[in-house]
């Protein structure tokens, strides 16, 4: 769907402008330099690189390297920069994708100028060192079902979504031509996020479950007292009907249908609803992490007792309940090089420290010691059924105690022996790691954990299998790294060292993982 723009040079302070020209649904003829092949159609875009042409045999993409173009319709190469429109969650789109493409600019010597369009979006100017137009990318928020029919539509280069497409969008997209939108190659995570509870610094209350949460917005409990707080009625925050945070509170709250209306103060963005609420010590919200500000984050509390508290290791290695991703989506269809560079780059440490400088939740690897998480072990001791006795808590001190988990965590699509997205990036990190060399002379321990669910012999037993899986997709994607430099060892703790209640299927998935943890 990217157009071309013509560079038309600004003499005010040397700025460029830059005016859209679509280009004309005409027949163009392109033939190599030899005169052996030819090939005649309607153009339907050129980004500088390739021309893609609808021809009788359908819709082909050829290099522009050696094709000669004949035709009213053809573009110039030295007067076009490609133009390419991204769709998408509102929160990354204005408060994660400018600070990225500035970062990505600055790191190739580029030069960008951004234009706001208030709610709408924003477009950003991008020049080589020469001021010489490289790009425009024109961005508009839009919900994820949005975002996805965009691309499938051919109205967006790029999506970013909080959820990957449902059955019926990947039909689409395949009768579409927009490809296989369920591969990795059309896929990638961009950062990480969750669904957050805030209240003011100033309130004692330090953590809340969900029902407390659905009986707060539905009436049935209003007075702080009653959650163990100061005695004053209780004031909500939310954020505006129709946002897709909004969407993710109604459906991880209120499951069967939120109350309508909904109570509380409405807000069109994270920011205004933290930095409002901060300041009251009465009020209760919820934002997406990037977005608490100075508010301060509740732990979430499970029906079991386990309290899993919002920081920025449980959500990068998925154990906090509500935790989000943000994704991004291509079509099948070559992007111009300037996105295919940026998309490429968003995977770099770069990227993912400007993430985080951003406020977001990168996928940069994190390190925490069984001594740094106190509440992992009394969560083990008291949800400890007939099953776990003392020598498996005994072991799982003895096996972990000296030893350092990293945030890179491993899980499974549900009845599924594949493994979900996140998992796959995270394969691909730790395979790199590998090849360089970073683990030499450790041991790496592949801990397999499970739900509750089952006998304590057979959930060890499933548990070391899943180990043994990620040991083996290591080794398959490390296929350069000298693995005899390193000691791999295997072993499944079952269900000894619960996340999260198994009360619910969110908790038991969390439950069901693979950790890895250097010593």
């Amino acid at each position: 769907m990217y157009a071309f723009f013509r560079r038309l040079v600004c003499g005010f302070a040397g700025i460029f402008l830059a005016a859209a020209l679509p280009l004309s649904a005409q027949d163009i003829t392109l033939r190599s330099a030899d005169g052996t092949v030819e090939v005649s159609g309607t153009l339907l875009d050129y980004d500088g690189e390739f021309f893609r042409i609808d021809t009788r045999f359908g819709e082909m993409t050829l290099n522009a390297l050696g094709l000669s173009c004949i035709g009213l319709a053809c573009p110039d190469p030295g007067q076009f920069a490609a133009d390419i429109t991204l769709s998408g969650n509102d929160t990354a789109i204005s408060g994660l994708l400018p600070g990225l493409i500035e970062a990505f600019g600055f790191s190739r010597g580029m030069t960008t100028l951004r234009q706001d369009h208030g709610r709408a979006g924003w477009t950003y100017f991008i020049s080589d060192a020469a001021r010489v137009p490289l790009a425009r990318l024109q961005a508009s928020a839009a919900v994820s079902g949005r975002a996805i029919g965009d691309i499938i539509a051919d109205r967006a280069d790029i999506a970013i979504t909080t959820r990957l497409p449902a059955e019926p969008e990947l039909e689409l997209a395949r009768t579409a031509s927009a490809g296989d939108l369920a591969s990795p190659y059309r896929r990638q995570v961009l950062a990480i996020d969750a669904l957050v509870f805030i209240v003011s610094p100033l309130n004692p209350v330090r953590a809340l479950s969900l029902e407390d949460i659905a009986a707060i917005y539905s009436g049935r409990i209003s007075n702080w007292a009653d959650l163990g707080g100061i005695d004053a009625p209780i004031a909500l925050y939310r954020r505006q009907a129709g946002s897709e945070l909004a969407g993710a509170f109604a459906a991880a709250v209120f499951p069967d249908g939120p109350p309508a209306p909904m109570p509380g103060r409405a807000f069109r963005n994270d920011r205004d609803l933290s930095d409002t609420l901060a300041r009251d010590p009465f009020g209760l919200g919820y934002t997406g992490f990037a977005g608490v500000r100075n508010a301060r984050a509740l732990a979430l509390r499970g029906a079991c007792g386990i309290r899993m508290p919002v920081t920025m290791f449980n959500l990068q290695a998925g154990d906090y309940p509500l935790t989000r991703y943000y994704y991004v989506l291509r079509p099948a269809r070559r992007l111009p090089v300037f996105a295919r560079s940026f998309l490429t780059w968003l995977d770099s440490d770069a990227a993912q420290l400007a993430i985080a400088d951003l406020g977001f939740v990168g996928q940069d690897l994190h390190r925490l010691t069984l001594a740094d998480q106190p509440e992992r072990i009394a969560n083990a001791i008291r949800n400890a059924g007939e099953d776990v006795e003392l020598p498996a808590l005994q072991g799982l001190v003895t096996t972990l105690g000296a030893a350092e988990r990293l945030s890179a965590t491993l899980r499974f699509d549900d009845n599924s022996t594949n493994m979900d997205a996140r998992s796959e990036r995270n394969i691909r990190l730790l395979a790199d790691m590998l090849e360089l060399g970073e683990f030499d002379g450790r041991e790496i321990i592949i801990a397999g954990f499970s739900d509750g669910e089952g006998s304590a012999t057979g959930n060890r037993r499933i548990s070391r299998a899943r180990a043994e899986q990620v040991q083996a997709a290591l080794s398959a994607a490390a296929s350069r790294a000298d693995l005899s430099k390193i000691r791999f060892r295997t072993i499944g703790l079952g269900e000894v060292s619960p996340l999260a209640c198994d009360d619910t299927p969110e908790g038991r998935r969390i439950n069901r993982r693979v950790e890895i943890w250097l010593r």
